[in-house]
């Protein structure tokens, strides 16, 4: 078993990778939402107006859920570099 330090997360590669993967999430969670099992507001409206709405859910959640992760992260980063602190991942390989 080796044990690695997370000293710093490095928030230009999460940029790269969370818009797609949130993207993904909010095209299936909007799509749930809006046509699947709408809310009372939602099951009122007609397609043209949930598939606009879906839209700019998946916008949306795509741009808070980004932002909110790398806030996250930059605290993560300056909070681990005051108190001179990391996470420690254990990893283990993997026989074949």
């Amino acid at each position: 078993m080796t044990l690695y330090n997370v000293k710093k997360v490095q928030i230009a590669s999460l940029l790269r990778v969370l818009p797609v993967v949130f993207s993904i999430l909010g095209v299936l969670v909007g799509f749930i939402m809006f046509f699947f099992s709408p809310t009372d507001l939602a099951a009122g409206l007609g397609f043209g107006a949930k598939l606009l709405s879906w839209v700019i859910f998946v916008v949306l959640y795509t741009i808070i859920m980004t932002m909110g992760t790398l806030v996250v992260s930059w605290i993560y980063n300056f909070i681990a570099s005051k108190f001179n602190s990391s996470v420690i991942i254990s990893l283990e390989s993997k026989d074949k």
